[in-house]
């Protein structure tokens, strides 16, 4: 290189030292040449750390980006290329710039290196994002609003209850995407589809699942519109705390699977893991026993005792037919005085027969109720599934015949069917 030359670049790398606009110099693979104060102030980064191998500026969604951009200026050299893309800064956030990149070619028209300025649009961005806000939404709504880019999913702006509600400070939030707190997000294309969804609506409704700083799941739901401010589109989003309301379906569900007396699963409940208790016998070739069971009498215990009395004993029998039945076994109040055990993966017809007599023993001694003994008796009926010989419905009326059979018999008895 000729002595002027020299001094002329010389000359320029000084300009570039003292100017405030960030920019790189680069070699046609892509690797960092130089880098100006500016630049590296604006990705966190000191003295030379910045060309260490392991370091990679681009954001990894846009390194294509940088392939396209030195595919370009390898055919047409001379003409400057501009684009908007993503940045990683050292601690990990993203910085949005606008890339103004040029090459500079030898005698012999070859690319010697890649001379870029970048404009950081962070700020512009999220002073946008402000102006939506401002504009379009009261910041001390209720719900939480945020303001997201549309073709990413970054957080632009947000109001005080969203990133509160998150456990999360400003600042710290409008670092995070929307993959960040929603991990369905994470799965290649899902922000894609939600873009393409909203764009061809205008406005949608939907549930789900946000994580918050300390990693506990928060059940919303958002109302997300797209919306045009100083010709750029942005994602409004507008999310409701629906725990509450989960809370009380769950509640609700609940209180329509038990018996309000004795807290059983009643009819329903019963009807719902049949067929999954139906599956593993056939899978594992076990047997599925069903005791019905009536108290004898019942009728003589409330007309005696009283009505109050007569709950606490069907109250006390559930208590007893949990307490002798295992996990797996499911106790169920048919209706009145009559309860119903399904005991699932019994081995064989001995087995049953030891299960079901720790059920009669249950009713060898009295229940004691406010003070009172009461002696309560009562007869069981046993049917069985086994290699698809009957549906639920058939076994459940079986084993109903077999405890009438039972009440044939004094005293608390049971009878095979």
């Amino acid at each position: 290189m000729k002595e002027n030359d020299l001094q002329l670049e010389k000359s320029i790398y000084r300009l570039f030292e003292i100017t405030p606009v960030p920019i790189a110099l680069s070699f046609p693979d892509g690797k960092l040449e130089y880098v100006n104060p500016a630049l590296k102030k604006m990705l966190g980064y000191e003295n030379d750390e910045i060309y260490s191998e392991d370091v990679i500026i681009t954001h990894c969604d846009d390194i294509h980006i940088n392939q396209l951009i030195r595919k370009k200026l390898a055919q047409d050299p001379r003409t400057p290329v501009q684009e908007e893309k993503r940045y990683k800064h050292k601690l990990g956030h993203t910085v949005f710039a606008q890339l103004n990149i040029v090459a500079q070619v030898d005698n012999d028209h070859v690319v010697r290196r890649y001379i870029s300025q970048l404009v950081d649009l962070t700020s512009i961005k999220k002073l946008d994002a402000a102006e939506v806000l401002l504009n379009h939404l009261v910041n001390k709504s209720n719900d939480a609003i945020y303001v997201v880019d549309p073709e990413y999913g970054h957080f632009l702006n947000c109001n005080q209850l969203a990133h509160q509600r998150l456990g999360y400070s400003k600042e710290e939030l409008l670092k995070l995407s929307v993959s960040d707190i929603n991990l369905s997000f994470n799965i290649k294309g899902k922000w894609e589809e939600l873009y393409q969804r909203v764009k061809l609506k205008e406005n949608i409704v939907t549930e789900s699942s946000h994580t918050r700083k300390d990693g506990t799941e928060l059940p919303v739901e958002a109302s997300i519109s797209l919306t045009e401010f100083n010709e750029k589109d942005y994602f409004l989003a507008i999310v409701r705390d629906i725990s509450r309301r989960k809370q009380k379906e769950l509640e609700a569900l609940e209180l329509a699977n038990l018996d309000p007396l004795t807290k059983l699963p009643n009819r329903r409940a019963l009807e719902d893991k049949l067929e999954v208790l139906f599956q593993k016998s056939k899978t594992k070739n076990t047997l599925i026993a069903f005791v019905f069971i009536d108290l004898d009498n019942f009728k003589m215990i409330n007309d005696t005792h009283g009505h109050i009395i007569g709950d606490e004993v069907l109250i006390g029998t559930a208590n007893r037919l949990k307490h002798c039945t295992r996990e797996a076994d499911l106790v169920t109040r048919m209706g009145g005085d009559e309860f119903l055990v399904v005991m699932s993966g019994v081995e064989d017809k001995s087995s049953l027969k030891i299960m079901a007599d720790k059920l009669l023993k249950e009713f060898n001694s009295p229940f004691k109720i406010k003070k009172e003994l009461i002696p309560v008796e009562a007869s069981f009926g046993v049917s069985v599934y086994a290699n698809d010989n009957e549906d639920a419905y058939t076994l459940i009326q079986l084993a109903d015949e077999a405890m009438y059979e039972a009440k044939k018999h004094a005293g608390s008895s049971i009878y095979f069917i």
